[in-house]
């Protein structure tokens, strides 16, 4: 079952998107057949190669494509440092205090919390240790270098995938840029949005759940879709 698809010539797509992505997931879906949404979100934001958040260090950047609160000015991470800090307090005060930020971006949130404690004399500026975690191994050098360069070096942790950590999480805008799995009802019945190659250019289908985990999410936080509702 294919959905609508919103106007837009063939020509218009081509020109705005990335030609060596369209391929590839094009070559995928003529292979394998259709992709799950997800993985295709996946894969237009995150491709190690073509993906829009690994093309360029500056999207969130006023030179980029859009802002985040960060970006704007240092008083978001003011505020979160004294949030931070309580957190300290709240545990008892740890020698080492991890501060694992997703998706870390620039690294002007990290940045903008450990000059705060520091300029504020905070008791927790010697414990904090800051972890910035990107998708793009490069980007998150390049976090560290800034933090370096901010005299914050000290203070940079030593990336462990296995350990485990004190501390606190944060996760600015992070959520909106998952990807995720989109699911929808026709005629009764629960499916789930692919993404096939129709007619020169990507298109939309309703499709068997590609895992009977999703319609177990689903009944076990309480969403009954209604026909036609994605």
């Amino acid at each position: 079952m294919t959905l609508p698809a919103p106007p837009a010539t063939i020509g218009e797509r081509w020109a705005e998107s990335d030609a060596a992505l369209v391929e590839r997931l094009r070559g995928a879906i003529l292979a394998d057949g259709p992709m799950t949404f997800a993985r295709y979100m996946e894969s237009v934001l995150y491709d190690r190669e073509h993906g829009y958040y690994v093309t360029s260090d500056g999207r969130t950047t006023r030179e980029g494509d859009y802002l985040t609160a960060p970006e704007l000015h240092p008083i978001f991470g003011a505020s979160l440092a004294a949030q931070i800090e309580e957190a300290w307090e709240r545990l008892d005060r740890p020698g080492t205090f991890t501060l694992r930020e997703e998706a870390a971006g620039s690294g002007a949130l990290g940045l903008a919390i450990l000059d705060r404690l520091v300029a504020v004399n905070s008791p927790a500026a010697g414990a904090i240790r800051y972890l910035p975690i990107e998708t793009d191994p490069t980007r998150e050098a390049s976090v560290r270098e800034r933090l370096g360069r901010a005299g914050h070096g000290a203070r940079l942790a030593d990336p462990d995938p296995g350990a485990s950590m004190t501390g606190v999480v944060v996760a600015n805008e992070l959520l909106d840029a998952l990807p995720v799995h989109r699911l929808t009802v026709r005629g009764g019945d629960l499916l789930e949005v692919h993404v096939d190659w129709q007619d020169g250019w990507f298109i939309e289908v309703a499709r068997a759940p590609s895992t009977p985990a999703l319609a177990a999410h689903l009944a076990r936080v309480g969403v009954d879709l209604v026909e036609g509702q994605v």
